[in-house]
């Protein structure tokens, strides 16, 4: 996969977590506001909710701004933070095994060599993610380009993405499953 395509298909993901991200928070505030709909309804004097919504209706582009800005609004960096998390899940197996190397052969757990164990590989990984989507904002000027796309582009991404987080997922569960596997422990689920 060269260059140019890495970093079309990360910044795509990091869209549709970002798409994620909106849709979510739009139908929380939709929750919200229907819970607090009676509120200034029924507690309310007349002139007193003449201006409750007059204020309301001032504040909603600040509002918007604070959730929705694509370079400083919660949904983005609620974004930013979730495509990191995720893709970094995708190192996790290789430091299960060698966790699990190191318990085996050593016969101890030491917290600070698991920390390094993970930190490593995640943070060394990570480097060519934040060049392709965060380093200069490059994900704005992709956003600009994948707004313009159509529906069915759209619809595909969001099933990439999905299936991004679902493989990440499996990752960790696959890693974990790897750990004991090396280390000859039986794991009994209580549903087997």
């Amino acid at each position: 996969m060269n260059k140019q395509k890495f970093e079309y298909f990360l910044n795509a993901i990091h869209y549709g977590f970002w798409l994620k991200e909106r849709t979510f928070n739009k139908g929380v505030r939709k929750i919200v506001d229907i819970l607090f709909y009676p509120i200034p309804k029924l507690l309310l004097t007349k002139n007193m909710k003449k201006r409750y919504y007059e204020n309301t209706e001032k504040s909603q582009p600040q509002i918007n701004d604070f959730f929705y800005n694509k370079k400083k609004g919660l949904c983005i960096r609620l974004a930013h933070h979730n495509f990191g998390a995720f893709y970094s899940i995708y190192t996790c197996i290789l430091p299960f095994v060698l966790e699990a190397l190191y318990i085996k052969f050593n016969g101890e757990i030491n917290s600070f060599v698991i920390l390094i164990i993970f930190a490593i590989p995640a943070g060394i990984c990570y480097i060519p993610a934040y060049k392709a989507v965060f380093s200069n904002d490059k994900y704005l000027q992709y956003f600009k380009q994948f707004e313009k796309e159509d529906e069915h582009w759209h619809k595909k991404w969001k099933r990439i993405t999905t299936a991004f987080i679902l493989g990440a997922i499996a990752s960790i569960i696959f890693g974990v499953y790897l750990c004991f596997t090396i280390l000859d422990v039986k794991v009994q689920f209580p549903w087997m």
